[in-house]
């Protein structure tokens, strides 16, 4: 089971007509996936009501009121909070690094060791990077 996760509908073009522009609704995807919309008492409609979707997911929601990208899914809970950059496993191969030359008796040429700085850079922030990559992925499913 997932975590209960709540969410507004965000519409930027209301193509019906009917519920007008930004935040038009509210809703909850409760941990078994059921799902319920909250349409908000607003101008134009006037005419709140509550709709349960008996499909699992938002994706029902997005399919019958997403309207092609017209309006989004804006997630309020965010579930799995970003990750941290792995700079414990970044120290310890850097001073690998180092420690390796001293003991060969070498040196550590500037530009290479700015070139291995910045490749451990990216690695430590790689978790963080693919976590945003896929949270761009989700949303965009979400408002197709």
């Amino acid at each position: 089971m997932s975590e209960i996760r709540r969410f507004r509908l965000h519409r930027v073009e209301d193509v019906s007509g009917v519920s007008g522009t930004g935040v038009v609704a509210e809703g909850v995807v409760f941990s078994d996936g059921w799902t319920v919309l909250h349409w908000l008492d607003r101008e134009p409609m006037n005419e709140p009501s509550i709709v349960t979707w008996l499909n699992k997911g938002h994706e029902g929601v997005v399919k019958v009121h997403g309207h092609n990208g017209s309006t989004r899914v804006e997630w309020i809970d965010i579930v799995n909070p970003i990750p941290g950059a792995d700079y414990a496993s970044a120290w310890t191969e850097l001073r690998g690094y180092v420690a390796e030359a001293d003991a060969s008796g070498g040196t550590i040429d500037p530009a290479s060791m700015l070139r291995y700085l910045d490749e451990l850079k990216r690695r430590a922030l790689a978790p963080g990077r693919d976590w945003i990559a896929k949270l761009v992925q989700q949303s965009g499913e979400a408002s197709a």
